[in-house]
């Protein structure tokens, strides 16, 4: 019988195997998620459409007729910028209570606690693919145009959703020792918002600012949405550059600190 070489797999590698043999139960928890989230409520999942497009309706209204911008097809620009901070923000605001809000779970049982915090960011996914779903259906109606470009969509999105869950991870770790992290990010994420241009063009604010506006990695997204979307161009080396340094640096760190972190702190949640 010939013999098998022996191999030692990486711990990044032992570590994505750990977690592959939970998926039972990350499905289960995206699945408990959802029926608490909408339990008894008679339009389910409706609201998950409903809440973004309100929130993009109201910001079409304000913007687009009470202080009407000159952008061409400022519908698009606008909804198509909100579309992807709804995510963003919705996942960085129930970030800091994950862990605490899933203690009596993550105390009674043995399995990998960054399950808890996965399961958040798919249910997340799950609910605005809908909202994503409904943009693409309008998309020629708002004055897009279908073009090559799009093709590269997915994967800034991966991006975006690697960033965003970098921040998760940061944030529940931290919360568990300082709960004034949660008022801070409600105020930060509003913060974020206006220093982005996505209800105005980056062009509009005066050039000794701009270099404050553009540190924002939220500026840099929303510009990169805006040229696939909007503009049908590639985004530019530079912002795809910093764009993926931003999104690994942040998952890089929300995986240490999560991993290295949680599990001394169980007992405070």
């Amino acid at each position: 019988m010939p013999a098998h070489k022996n191999t030692t797999p990486t711990a990044f590698g032992a570590t994505l195997t750990a977690w592959w043999g939970y998926r039972d139960l990350l499905r289960n928890l995206v699945r408990k998620d959802i029926k608490v989230r909408y339990m008894g409520a008679s339009m389910g999942f409706a609201w998950s459409l409903l809440n973004p497009l309100s929130t993009m309706l109201m910001y079409l209204f304000v913007f687009g007729y009470v202080f009407k911008s000159a952008l061409p097809h400022y519908s698009l620009y606008l909804i198509c910028a909100i579309l992807h901070w709804t995510f963003f923000s919705g996942v960085i605001g129930q970030s800091p209570e994950i862990l605490v809000s899933n203690g009596g779970l993550i105390k009674k049982v043995y399995f990998p606690r960054i399950l808890v915090a996965l399961s958040a960011l798919l249910l997340n996914l799950v609910l605005w693919f809908m909202a994503l779903a409904a943009f693409l259906l309008m998309y020629h109606w708002l004055g897009g145009h279908w073009s090559w470009v799009l093709l590269l969509y997915p994967a800034y999105l991966m991006l975006l959703i690697v960033f965003t869950w970098g921040w998760s991870l940061i944030l529940a770790t931290l919360y568990i020792d300082y709960r004034d992290i949660k008022h801070l990010v409600d105020v930060l994420i509003q913060l974020l918002f206006w220093t982005a241009p996505i209800a105005y063009s980056f062009t509009q604010i005066p050039g000794r600012l701009r270099p404050f506006f553009a540190i924002s990695p939220l500026t840099e997204f929303t510009l990169i949405f805006h040229d696939i979307f909007w503009s049908n161009v590639v985004p530019t080396f530079k912002l795809t550059a910093a764009f993926v340094v931003w999104s690994v640096a942040s998952l890089v760190l929300g995986l240490v600190l999560f991993q290295r972190r949680v599990p001394l702190l169980v007992e405070r949640l």
